[in-house]
């Protein structure tokens, strides 16, 4: 994952090292074109990469969906076949549901908050 993170293309507030392994028990659902995923996480930030299948049948439709505490996020994607982030998008989490990009390259897939959860 941390390969597919140029210089060019890592967001400043991003620090993949301070993320850990084993929160794939998070993801509740994604689309039926990603063959294999791992999810990081540390303090409230995400990383979700996603290996698209080689043929995938069908891409649409492309949504995920992760049991992630309440809050608004926002959720950006990269390919990183061509180094581009190609979607951006902001949701609400509890569970958070946002939209995925099919690409015939890995996807990688960073989600922070930008307006803290309120209490009710």
């Amino acid at each position: 994952m941390s390969a597919a993170l140029t210089s060019e293309v890592r967001p400043p507030d991003l620090d993949i090292e301070a993320l850990t392994e084993g929160h794939d028990s998070l993801v509740r659902s994604l689309p039926p074109w990603v063959k294999r995923f791992g999810l990081l996480a540390g303090a409230g930030h995400y990383c979700l990469w996603c290996e698209p299948r080689s043929a995938p049948g069908r891409t649409f439709p492309s949504q995920m969906i992760l049991d992630i505490p309440r809050g608004r996020y926002l959720v950006d994607a990269l390919d990183t076949g061509a180094s581009t982030w190609v979607s951006r998008e902001s949701a609400e989490g509890g569970p958070l549901v946002a939209g995925l990009t099919y690409l015939r390259n890995p996807l990688l897939v960073w989600i922070r908050p930008c307006i803290p959860a309120t209490r009710s």
